[in-house]
């Protein structure tokens, strides 16, 4: 059993922690169950969160997500770039990073210019259609 557990300090619910469970179980009776089951365990761990804390942990977890899924790449933690201690196998991972950020560089510009060729694309239909309109103007 968790040696800071005490049964005087369990079931102590905050204000956003009712209103969480009574807004889960009015939207979504499982979503009202699964804040039930949080406040159980968080209550009985080693190291309990205040339920706003846990929140705004778990959004800024899914935001950086979401963040990596959506800019193409997934964030890539710290730990794992970090030097080995082998020459041979850094040198191959600072290489590799830098033709991955070359190619990124050359896309982006290829993106740029495609972007450009569209928008002057479009300035010639408007042309021509500007000339069209003029042209069945005087007839």
């Amino acid at each position: 059993m968790n040696p800071s557990y005490s049964p005087r300090s369990a079931w102590t619910w905050r204000p956003v922690e009712l209103a969480a469970l009574v807004v889960g179980f009015i939207a979504w009776w499982p979503l009202g169950l699964a804040v039930l089951a949080w406040k159980f365990w968080n209550d009985r761990s080693a190291r309990p969160k205040d339920f706003e804390t846990a929140l705004r942990d778990g959004f800024m977890r899914v935001r950086e997500t979401a963040s990596g899924l959506f800019a193409g790449t997934a964030p890539i933690p710290e730990d794992d770039l970090a030097l080995t201690g082998n020459a041979a196998f850094d040198a191959h991972v600072r290489e590799t990073l830098a033709r991955i950020d070359a190619d990124r560089r050359a896309l982006v510009e290829e993106i740029r210019a495609f972007r450009a060729f569209l928008a002057e694309e479009q300035a010639g239909r408007n042309e021509m259609y500007e000339r069209f309109k003029a042209k069945s103007r005087r007839d």
